[in-house]
């Protein structure tokens, strides 16, 4: 079913796209494809002995040991097998590889990691969106999409899949359609209401900015302006931008210890600025990229500080009324909250109408990414596929599984609620991606 991995990379330069970082020796280079040729042939066949036999004069601790090779069972239990199709050098140590799987038909990232000797290490693998690299030819016309992802999930994702799949284009509704079973056990249905999990914080991104429209802030603001109260004086110079852009060092209140122990008597996100005292920097502010749930709960705590007014009254009134979402309930800063895929259309269409921001703020909202991650602008993740720039944000949690994708270029929604785990609405996204950026 599959070509052989060793068979692929020996023929990588016409069958893969290849990237080398400057500094590695062509040996080093060859070494590494070797050791990625060898991962990949051991991986796809299946064999936990030959995957032992690769870990083996690399991991001492049987216990660790025995914890890898279940992770490998795991891994391939999920994806099987993958056809190798992008590879990068990043350096004589590490190989990104980007892999299509056969049974989800879905993107991933596998991270090949060696000693100096470019000997196998250790690999790491995740879900990966759809790369720019791999736009097809063959435009796909409007009228078809619908019929083509229910083919996909229908055909490929099966009982993984379950919630509501909605796609628009100019301003006609050409695809809704439900999926699976609610947690009650009904069908789901198209005015379902579903968790938004992390596609709240687009909410807490236009919330800042129409308090910058007001004059209340400047998105250059200090956080330490609006909360004066705060010890943490790394946190306080960080600015409401850099909180935007994830770009403030901050990380993520789930893994934070102070959490762990305070979590069952935090009401409200207030309660979370214990978290925010003790939290230490990963970077300078502004100097990198990383992804940070307790940077938009700050963003929430500054909007209650300078409305006067709770988080969820302010996205009420402010948003929600505005865009006529009258089924959905707000989250908190970081995310949350529930809405229903027609809630979600209402939402889009006000905000490209420019009823929620002004025109000329939509339109930084919509195109604006940050020079130290290009996916990623005020709030908002942004994919740049062939002739698109698709905008919006995407979500993931315990049976929540969310996208709103925004296409400005061909003025299509593309919105996917779903109450299965992640990654499988992200497939759906994905696909419809692959179909809708075709040259």
């Amino acid at each position: 079913m599959l070509q052989s991995v060793k068979l692929l990379c020996a023929v990588l330069v016409s069958i893969c796209i290849c990237s080398y970082s400057r500094g590695q020796s062509i040996n080093e280079q060859q070494k590494l494809g070797q050791t990625v040729d060898q991962f990949f042939k051991i991986y796809n066949s299946g064999d936990s002995i030959q995957y032992y036999q690769l870990l083996y004069p690399v991991v001492k601790d049987s216990a660790e040991l025995n914890h890898l090779l279940d992770r490998y069972k795991f891994t391939y239990s999920i994806i099987g097998k993958v056809t190798v199709k992008k590879v990068n050098f990043l350096s004589p140590t590490q190989a990104d590889v980007w892999a299509k799987d056969a049974q989800f038909d879905s993107w991933w990232k596998f991270s090949i990691l060696t000693d100096s000797n470019q000997r196998f290490q250790q690999r790491l693998v995740k879900p990966d969106r759809f790369p720019n690299d791999f736009v097809h030819t063959g435009k796909q016309e409007f009228s078809q999409l619908g019929e083509q992802v229910d083919s996909y999930i229908n055909q490929k994702l099966g009982n993984q899949f379950s919630g509501n799949v909605f796609i628009s284009h100019k301003d006609k509704v050409l695809f809704s359609r439900s999926y699976g079973n609610n947690d009650k056990g009904a069908p789901n249905d198209i005015n379902q209401a579903f968790g938004l999990a992390s596609m709240g914080k687009i909410f807490t991104s236009i919330s800042i900015l129409q308090l910058q429209e007001k004059g209340k802030l400047n998105i250059s603001d200090a956080v330490g302006k609006f909360l004066p109260e705060l010890n943490n004086k790394a946190v306080a110079a960080i600015t409401i931008e850099q909180l935007l852009t994830h770009t403030s060092g901050m990380g993520d209140f789930f893994e934070s210890p102070t959490y762990n122990r305070i979590k069952d008597s935090v009401k409200d996100q207030m309660g979370l600025l214990p978290v925010i005292e003790e939290e230490k920097l990963a970077f300078s502010p502004g100097k990198s990229w990383q992804y940070s749930n307790t940077g938009f709960v700050l963003l929430g705590i500054i909007i209650e500080k300078i409305t006067g007014d709770s988080y969820e009254n302010y996205i009420r009134e402010n948003i929600f009324s505005k865009a006529g979402m009258t089924h959905s309930v707000p989250g908190g800063g970081g995310g949350g909250g529930t809405s229903t895929v027609n809630d979600l259309y209402s939402f889009a269409r006000a905000l490209l109408n420019d009823k929620l921001l002004n025109h000329n703020t939509t339109s930084k909202l919509l195109n604006y990414t940050s020079p130290l991650n290009d996916q990623y602008g005020w709030g908002t993740e942004h994919y740049k596929l062939g002739k698109e720039h698709v905008v919006g944000h995407s979500g993931g949690f315990i049976n929540e599984c969310t996208e709103l994708n925004i296409y400005p270029q061909s003025q299509s929604v593309v919105i996917i609620l779903s109450n299965s785990n992640p990654p499988f609405g992200h497939f759906v996204s994905d696909r419809l991606k692959e179909l809708i950026t075709r040259k």
